[in-house]
């Protein structure tokens, strides 16, 4: 079983590659109900499987809240409180200590986790000074090399392999400081509209994950559900959502 949650399509790619090289079929997106009530949120597993990966993007070198409540709060249905869970973490550089949180919650669970995988993939957060979408040669060339990444991640799986995470500088930092308080303070929908080139299409509101979006008036309004993922920016084809000033001049990126 492959659970995932996307906001770009990056861990969508991921997900679906791996699920490819293990044979695994059972690929399951996190659904809007599963996020907003993790409670409600039940898992079995088919005969014979043993394992359950969490698929998901890396927030500010940690987990995404939303991803982290459906793991402390979900159901442990069939097989699952007996299966080993696996990570699998997309992330535009590094991931700091995000495993280490992700092992924590495990433990917490009684989970058995085995192994802890990232892979690099183009980044999409746009919403502070100093951060924005990759080129399109650095996208093209990080998208080309992931399917040999997740390859080596499916040989771990396989083989009980070593954790295979990219870390870079200040990884205590990032995630033990920097993480916390970008859930703090950086994650309020508040700053979202829309500018004059929105023309009304809804591509913002239909793809939500968190069903999040509202039309009113022709208008996207977004409430206080937001799992922050930039889907609604970067899918819209006008350019036309807009998160204060911090998006402005910055590029967009969307992997069908």
């Amino acid at each position: 079983m492959i659970l995932y949650f996307s906001g770009t399509g990056n861990t969508r790619r991921a997900a679906t590659l791996l699920s490819e090289a293990l044979g695994d079929t059972d690929l399951r997106r996190l659904t809007p109900q599963m996020l907003l009530d993790p409670a409600s949120a039940r898992f079995d597993m088919s005969v014979g499987d043993t394992r359950v990966v969490w698929a998901f993007p890396t927030y500010s070198w940690g987990i995404p809240p939303v991803v982290a409540a459906v793991m402390r709060g979900c159901m442990a249905g069939q097989g699952f409180s007996d299966a080993t869970h696996y990570m699998l973490a997309t992330c535009g550089d590094d991931i700091a200590y995000t495993d280490r949180q992700w092992r924590r919650i495990m433990k917490a669970r009684g989970f058995r986790a085995g192994g802890a995988f990232s892979v690099v993939m183009p980044n999409n957060y746009v919403l502070m000074k100093g951060f924005d979408t990759d080129s399109d040669e650095v996208a093209a060339r990080k998208l080309a090399e992931a399917p040999d990444a997740i390859r080596r991640i499916a040989d771990a799986i396989r083989d009980g392999g070593a954790d295979i995470a990219v870390r870079l500088r200040f990884s205590r930092i990032k995630s033990s400081v920097i993480y916390p308080s970008f859930v703090r303070y950086a994650m309020s929908p508040r700053p979202f509209g829309s500018n004059e080139g929105c023309v009304s299409c809804g591509k913002c509101a239909a793809s939500c994950p968190m069903d999040n979006i509202a039309m009113k008036d022709g208008r996207p309004v977004w409430g206080t559900h937001c799992a922050m993922c930039l889907r609604c920016y970067h899918i819209c084809p006008r350019h036309a959502v807009t998160y204060g000033k911090a998006t402005d001049g910055k590029g967009q990126y969307f992997l069908e």
